[in-house]
């Protein structure tokens, strides 16, 4: 994996270029996992579904990792799918979808294969049920999912709902381990797991 973590910093190695990039975990839930001791195992043919993918500043990231596989990223921002796009003019196994992930039939005949990971950053208050339904329809059995669970999202009573979030979590996935971000990123648990 094109993955380097030394005890102060991450990089991978560029795409296109092979040049070491710096990956800032104050930017990035996945960096910031990486730090926290959640390594994604990423194999350099593995395709990936990105819901919630913004700007692209993580995905690029993962496409750096999956050299021989493609990412699909998802939002439902405009604004934001104008530069994911420019983002994919570089990157050829970048391959951006404008939709919601909380409907996820409305890309159905875009994906035409299931993946072998699906990462998911989106703030809203089902955050399970969306990446529930889009691993029904795209996840590989057995396949992998990186959570970013944002806690504020769901409920302001953060530690009576960690136990319910997990064990509905745990309903369709076995988890593999699980960090709070901090000091990278407040109120939110990224979780790693397998499908049942």
């Amino acid at each position: 994996m094109n993955l380097i973590v030394s005890k102060d910093r991450i990089f991978t190695k560029d795409l296109n270029t092979s040049e070491k990039r710096e990956w800032n975990p104050f930017h990035s839930k996945v960096a910031a996992g990486i730090k926290k001791g959640i390594i994604p195992e990423l194999k350099e043919d593995f395709n990936v579904l990105y819901l919630g993918a913004a700007e692209g500043y993580t995905i690029s990231f993962i496409s750096d990792l999956i050299t021989n596989g493609q990412v699909i990223g998802i939002d439902v921002s405009a604004y934001s799918m104008q530069k994911l796009v420019l983002l994919s003019e570089d990157r050829k196994n970048l391959i951006p979808i404008l939709g919601d992930c909380n409907k996820p039939d409305e890309y159905l005949e875009i994906i035409n294969e299931k993946v072998d990971y699906i990462i998911q950053d989106i703030a809203q208050k089902n955050q399970i049920e969306i990446l529930k339904k889009n691993s029904d329809l795209f996840l590989k059995n057995n396949g992998y999912v990186l959570l970013s669970l944002k806690l504020s999202a769901i409920s302001q009573k953060h530690n009576s709902i960690i136990d319910k979030e997990l064990r509905e979590f745990e309903k369709s996935f076995k988890i593999i381990k699980k960090r709070r971000l901090e000091p990278f990123e407040k109120k939110h648990i990224l979780i790693l797991g397998q499908k049942k």
